[in-house]
């Protein structure tokens, strides 16, 4: 066999061994721990052999800090686990019948006389494919995790959503700025009947002006400012609606360049995100510290309510703090 073919047997065998974990609430976070961990194992001996990764106790190398190291290596550093359940019964069972599944792959005795280097770039594969498994049945379904700290300015927890979608990639980080921005406007016109749209629905669709219209005004909300935007703001103008341009922070520059180059810089707004709805919370709690907190919970559960409403991903949702409000 080439090194591609046994690394696709192999994982084939911790494919199958993973999905027969699965229930109707997905797959264990500690079948994922395993999983990796047993990879691990495997780059020191094969066949696996309990004796050799069980202690008696627990599962040799199975916490944390060494499951953050192995995620790390292959570009994924957001928190998964504080401790790996080294001294579950369920994680020595799940460890057998994973070195039982690898143990009978037909690649098993070819993997085994593979040289080290070989070895090294099989086990470098399939830990990279389990990292995309708990990509997928673990961070991907977590709802956003975010901080509040009463000592910190609103923008503060308005960026932390931000970043914590820029961390999933793909659309999350527009996902999640649409439906802020909606939700600031809900909590700034409550007798305003805002619009709500998944994230994928285009303008052109609806036959809105803008992702949201508030009387007169159009607001865009972009994470990538360009000129077919500019042509929108520009069709705005030319039917009396007055165009609001809501970006990243470290975009307005390039947006404000863009509409010089349309010549209508002076003809619309350009603004942060990020100041915009904490402005809104900030002056729906009427600038009073003490209120603060309770106007950003409400805020927040109008974004997890206006997301569940439209998009089928759950985990565009926010956890709320539990000391907010």
């Amino acid at each position: 066999m080439t090194p591609e073919e046994i690394t696709s047997q192999l994982d084939g065998a911790i494919d199958d061994w993973y999905e027969s974990q699965r229930t109707a609430a997905g797959v264990n976070r500690n079948v994922m721990a395993v999983g990796l961990i047993m990879c691990e194992h495997m780059a020191t001996h094969f066949p696996l052999e309990e004796a050799r990764w069980f202690t008696g106790t627990q599962v040799s190398l199975l916490g944390g800090p060494r499951i953050s190291r192995i995620l790390g290596r292959h570009g994924e550093h957001r928190q998964f686990a504080s401790e790996g359940g080294r001294t579950s019964r369920g994680s020595q069972e799940l460890a057998r019948s994973f070195q039982d599944a690898v143990n009978a792959s037909p690649a098993a005795s070819e993997f085994a006389g593979a040289g080290d280097d070989a070895s090294a770039d099989v086990i470098g594969v399939l830990q990279a494919a389990m990292v995309e498994r708990i990509q997928m049945d673990f961070f991907d379904r977590q709802r956003l995790r975010i901080e509040y700290r009463r000592h910190e300015p609103t923008r503060a927890v308005i960026q932390q959503m931000l970043d914590e979608a820029g961390n999933r990639g793909g659309n999350a980080t527009g996902a999640v700025a649409q439906h802020l921005v909606g939700a600031a406007l809900c909590l700034r016109h409550p007798a305003t009947e805002i619009e709500n749209h998944s994230y994928t629905t285009a303008d052109e669709q609806t036959g809105r002006s803008g992702d949201f219209v508030v009387n007169e005004a159009a607001l865009h909300v972009t994470t990538a400012p360009g000129e077919a935007l500019m042509r929108k703001c520009a069709r705005n103008l030319a039917h009396d609606v007055f165009p609001i341009v809501l970006t990243l922070r470290e975009k307005t520059a390039a947006a404000e360049g863009l509409a010089g180059n349309f010549q209508i810089a002076d003809l619309l707004i350009v603004k942060g995100i990020v100041e915009f709805v904490a402005d809104g919370v900030d002056e729906a709690a009427e600038y009073r510290p003490g209120q603060v907190a309770s106007r950003l919970r409400d805020l927040l559960e109008l974004y997890n309510s206006r997301v569940a409403s439209v998009e089928p991903d759950p985990s565009l949702k926010v956890e709320i703090p539990n000391n907010l409000g």
